[in-house]
């Protein structure tokens, strides 16, 4: 069985991280090509992977090239990840007659995206609650991090594109009143505009925004990391919680994706209340020294597993 995924966006962050580990953990169990912008091919290492542009989700001429290489590569599953991916696979499927699996990444209304998918997967319940034939395949640690202690003496983190719907406008503001340093990683188009915020409320000496780390590299900043924030206005995850437990780094944020399933509700705030987030970390930054992780960490590892979802992946594989 031959498997493409398809991934439309040019930033290498969750949901690419999500298709590189899955490919490559399944391979040798089923055929896999990742088809992608040329700025990920180099993240895909290991990985068959076809640079390809994607443009507008509408664009016959991306289309018929996506009808083509699927023709040509005898392609018996693709495997679209995301809104507009999604979208551009169901007409591939009604072309090539071929399998469409989409999987959703996060909260939005995804009902028109998937029309055409055979089967719909969702990283939580909460993101496919209006699709109710969609299958939960919760994401996952990284086993390839060996997941050893942080240190914790290095600064607080914050990781994810830069988008509105991360929220970090929120946390900048949130910081005021806040001594320890703060690197935000990641990159995108709010970089501007976060910056020109940090400049104005006179933080430049605490918080950082980072936007040249490499996914390799993301690991020797969790090995420091004095704990980890999500200020997300809705998330599917985020992955970036599981990695950080796995290194025993306290986690604080906002109720979104399966923070409130991992994360005890008094180390929560309120998904875009200003106030909220404020009180919460004015109150436990300074804690978070004391707060221990290691029993969520033992929960985690027997419910977020590369290799429950390689299972429950391939078993909608062979359903279709």
């Amino acid at each position: 069985m031959k498997v493409a995924h398809l991934i439309t966006s040019k930033v290498f962050a969750g949901i690419e991280q999500h298709v590189f580990e899955l490919a490559t953990a399944m391979d040798g169990q089923t055929d896999h090509v990742i088809l992608c912008d040329k700025s990920l091919v180099n993240y895909m290492s290991g990985v068959p992977t076809h640079s390809t542009k994607m443009g507008s989700r509408f664009s016959p001429i991306n289309i018929i090239k996506l009808v083509l290489f699927v023709w040509k590569n005898h392609v018996d599953i693709l495997h679209c990840h995301g809104a507009k991916a999604s979208a551009i696979g169901g007409w591939v499927g009604l072309i090539n007659r071929i399998k469409i699996v989409a999987t959703i990444h996060g909260l939005k209304s995804h009902n028109r995206s998937v029309k055409y998918a055979d089967s719909v997967i969702g990283v939580n319940k909460e993101v496919v609650k209006e699709i109710p034939q969609a299958k939960v395949i919760p994401n996952w640690f990284n086993p390839a991090h060996q997941g050893l202690p942080s240190s914790r003496s290095g600064p607080v983190i914050a990781v994810g594109r830069l988008e509105k719907v991360k929220g970090f406008d929120l946390l900048i503001n949130a910081w005021v009143n806040i001594k320890e340093e703060l690197n935000i990683i990641g990159s995108g188009k709010e970089l501007l505009p976060l910056q020109e915020l940090i400049e104005k409320l006179g933080l430049s000496d605490r918080i950082k925004i980072l936007t040249d780390h490499s996914y390799e590299s993301i690991e020797d900043i969790y090995k420091n990391a004095s704990g980890l924030i999500v200020s997300s206005l809705r998330e599917g995850g985020p992955r970036t919680v599981l990695e950080a437990i796995n290194h025993n780094i306290p986690v604080l944020g906002t109720n979104v994706g399966i923070m409130p399933q991992i994360i005890p509700k008094d180390l929560l705030a309120e998904a875009g209340n200003q106030t909220s987030l404020t009180a919460l970390i004015e109150e436990m930054i300074p804690l978070l020294p004391q707060l221990d992780v290691s029993a969520i960490k033992i929960a985690m590892h027997e419910e977020y597993s590369l290799e429950n979802a390689c299972i429950k992946t391939k078993e909608v594989y062979f359903s279709l």
